[in-house]
């Protein structure tokens, strides 16, 4: 009797956040937010190009450089320990790591709006071929627990929640940026990964009544991030 191989990837889920990433590679090849690249944002201390840089660093770069390193020892964590407080506990400048991020893709913006795209659609070429090959279940770092491991399966769900934000993100900051919503598959993971924030942070009930009866449940429950 042979034993059952490993769990790989879903296809679907693959496939998911390989579409939300070609929707924001649209967005970021558009004329209108490379001519906005140095301007404001929407986002407090970003500009334009250093929001599609941070979509890029954290929703497809970072995967990448996670697979390249060895899979980490530690405790499983769960989706709600691996995003911490955020904005839960107070405002982003007053976070350490948000700011390093900031600070970060600043620094890659600069680079122009040519060269972030261009960095972008290798990444995602490569993780075309990588990632049906790993398994459900290999952990990555994570930096909220520096002793725990994230399930792949779970990571990539966030990198599609990361890539639709900031995607959204630029549309909100560009004016006259015409662009098509993001693919229904990945808006659903999105939905599905914040429900299951709210239920963890929050409970059922809390979620429930907000959804239903706001006047009996404690205000921004369903605020995540």
């Amino acid at each position: 009797m042979t034993s059952a191989g490993p769990t790989r990837l879903a296809a679907g889920a693959v496939a998911t956040y390989l579409g939300a990433v070609d929707w924001l590679i649209a967005l970021l090849q558009s004329g209108e937010v490379a001519s906005s690249w140095d301007e404001p944002s929407a986002l407090a201390r970003y500009s334009v190009g250093g929001v599609a840089a941070h979509a890029v660093q954290g929703g497809v770069l970072r995967l990448e450089q996670l697979l390249n390193e060895p899979e980490p020892p530690g405790r499983v964590v769960t989706v709600a320990e691996f995003f911490g407080p955020n904005r839960l506990a107070g405002p982003d400048d007053d976070d350490p790591l948000f700011a390093l991020l900031r600070a970060g893709a600043e620094e890659f913006s600069r680079r122009g709006p040519v060269a972030v795209v261009a960095r972008c659609v290798t990444c995602r070429d490569a993780l075309a071929r990588e990632l049906p090959m790993e398994r459900a279940d290999r952990g990555v770092s994570s930096v909220r627990v520096p002793d725990g491991r994230v399930p792949l399966a779970d990571y990539l769900r966030t990198r599609v929640l990361e890539v639709v934000v900031h995607g959204d993100d630029l549309l909100a900051s560009v004016s006259g940026l015409g662009a098509p919503d993001p693919p229904p598959e990945a808006v659903g993971v999105c939905l599905n990964l914040c429900v299951d924030l709210a239920r963890a942070r929050a409970g059922d009930v809390e979620t429930l009544r907000a959804f239903t009866r706001a006047e009996r449940t404690t205000p921004g429950t369903l605020r995540v991030l």
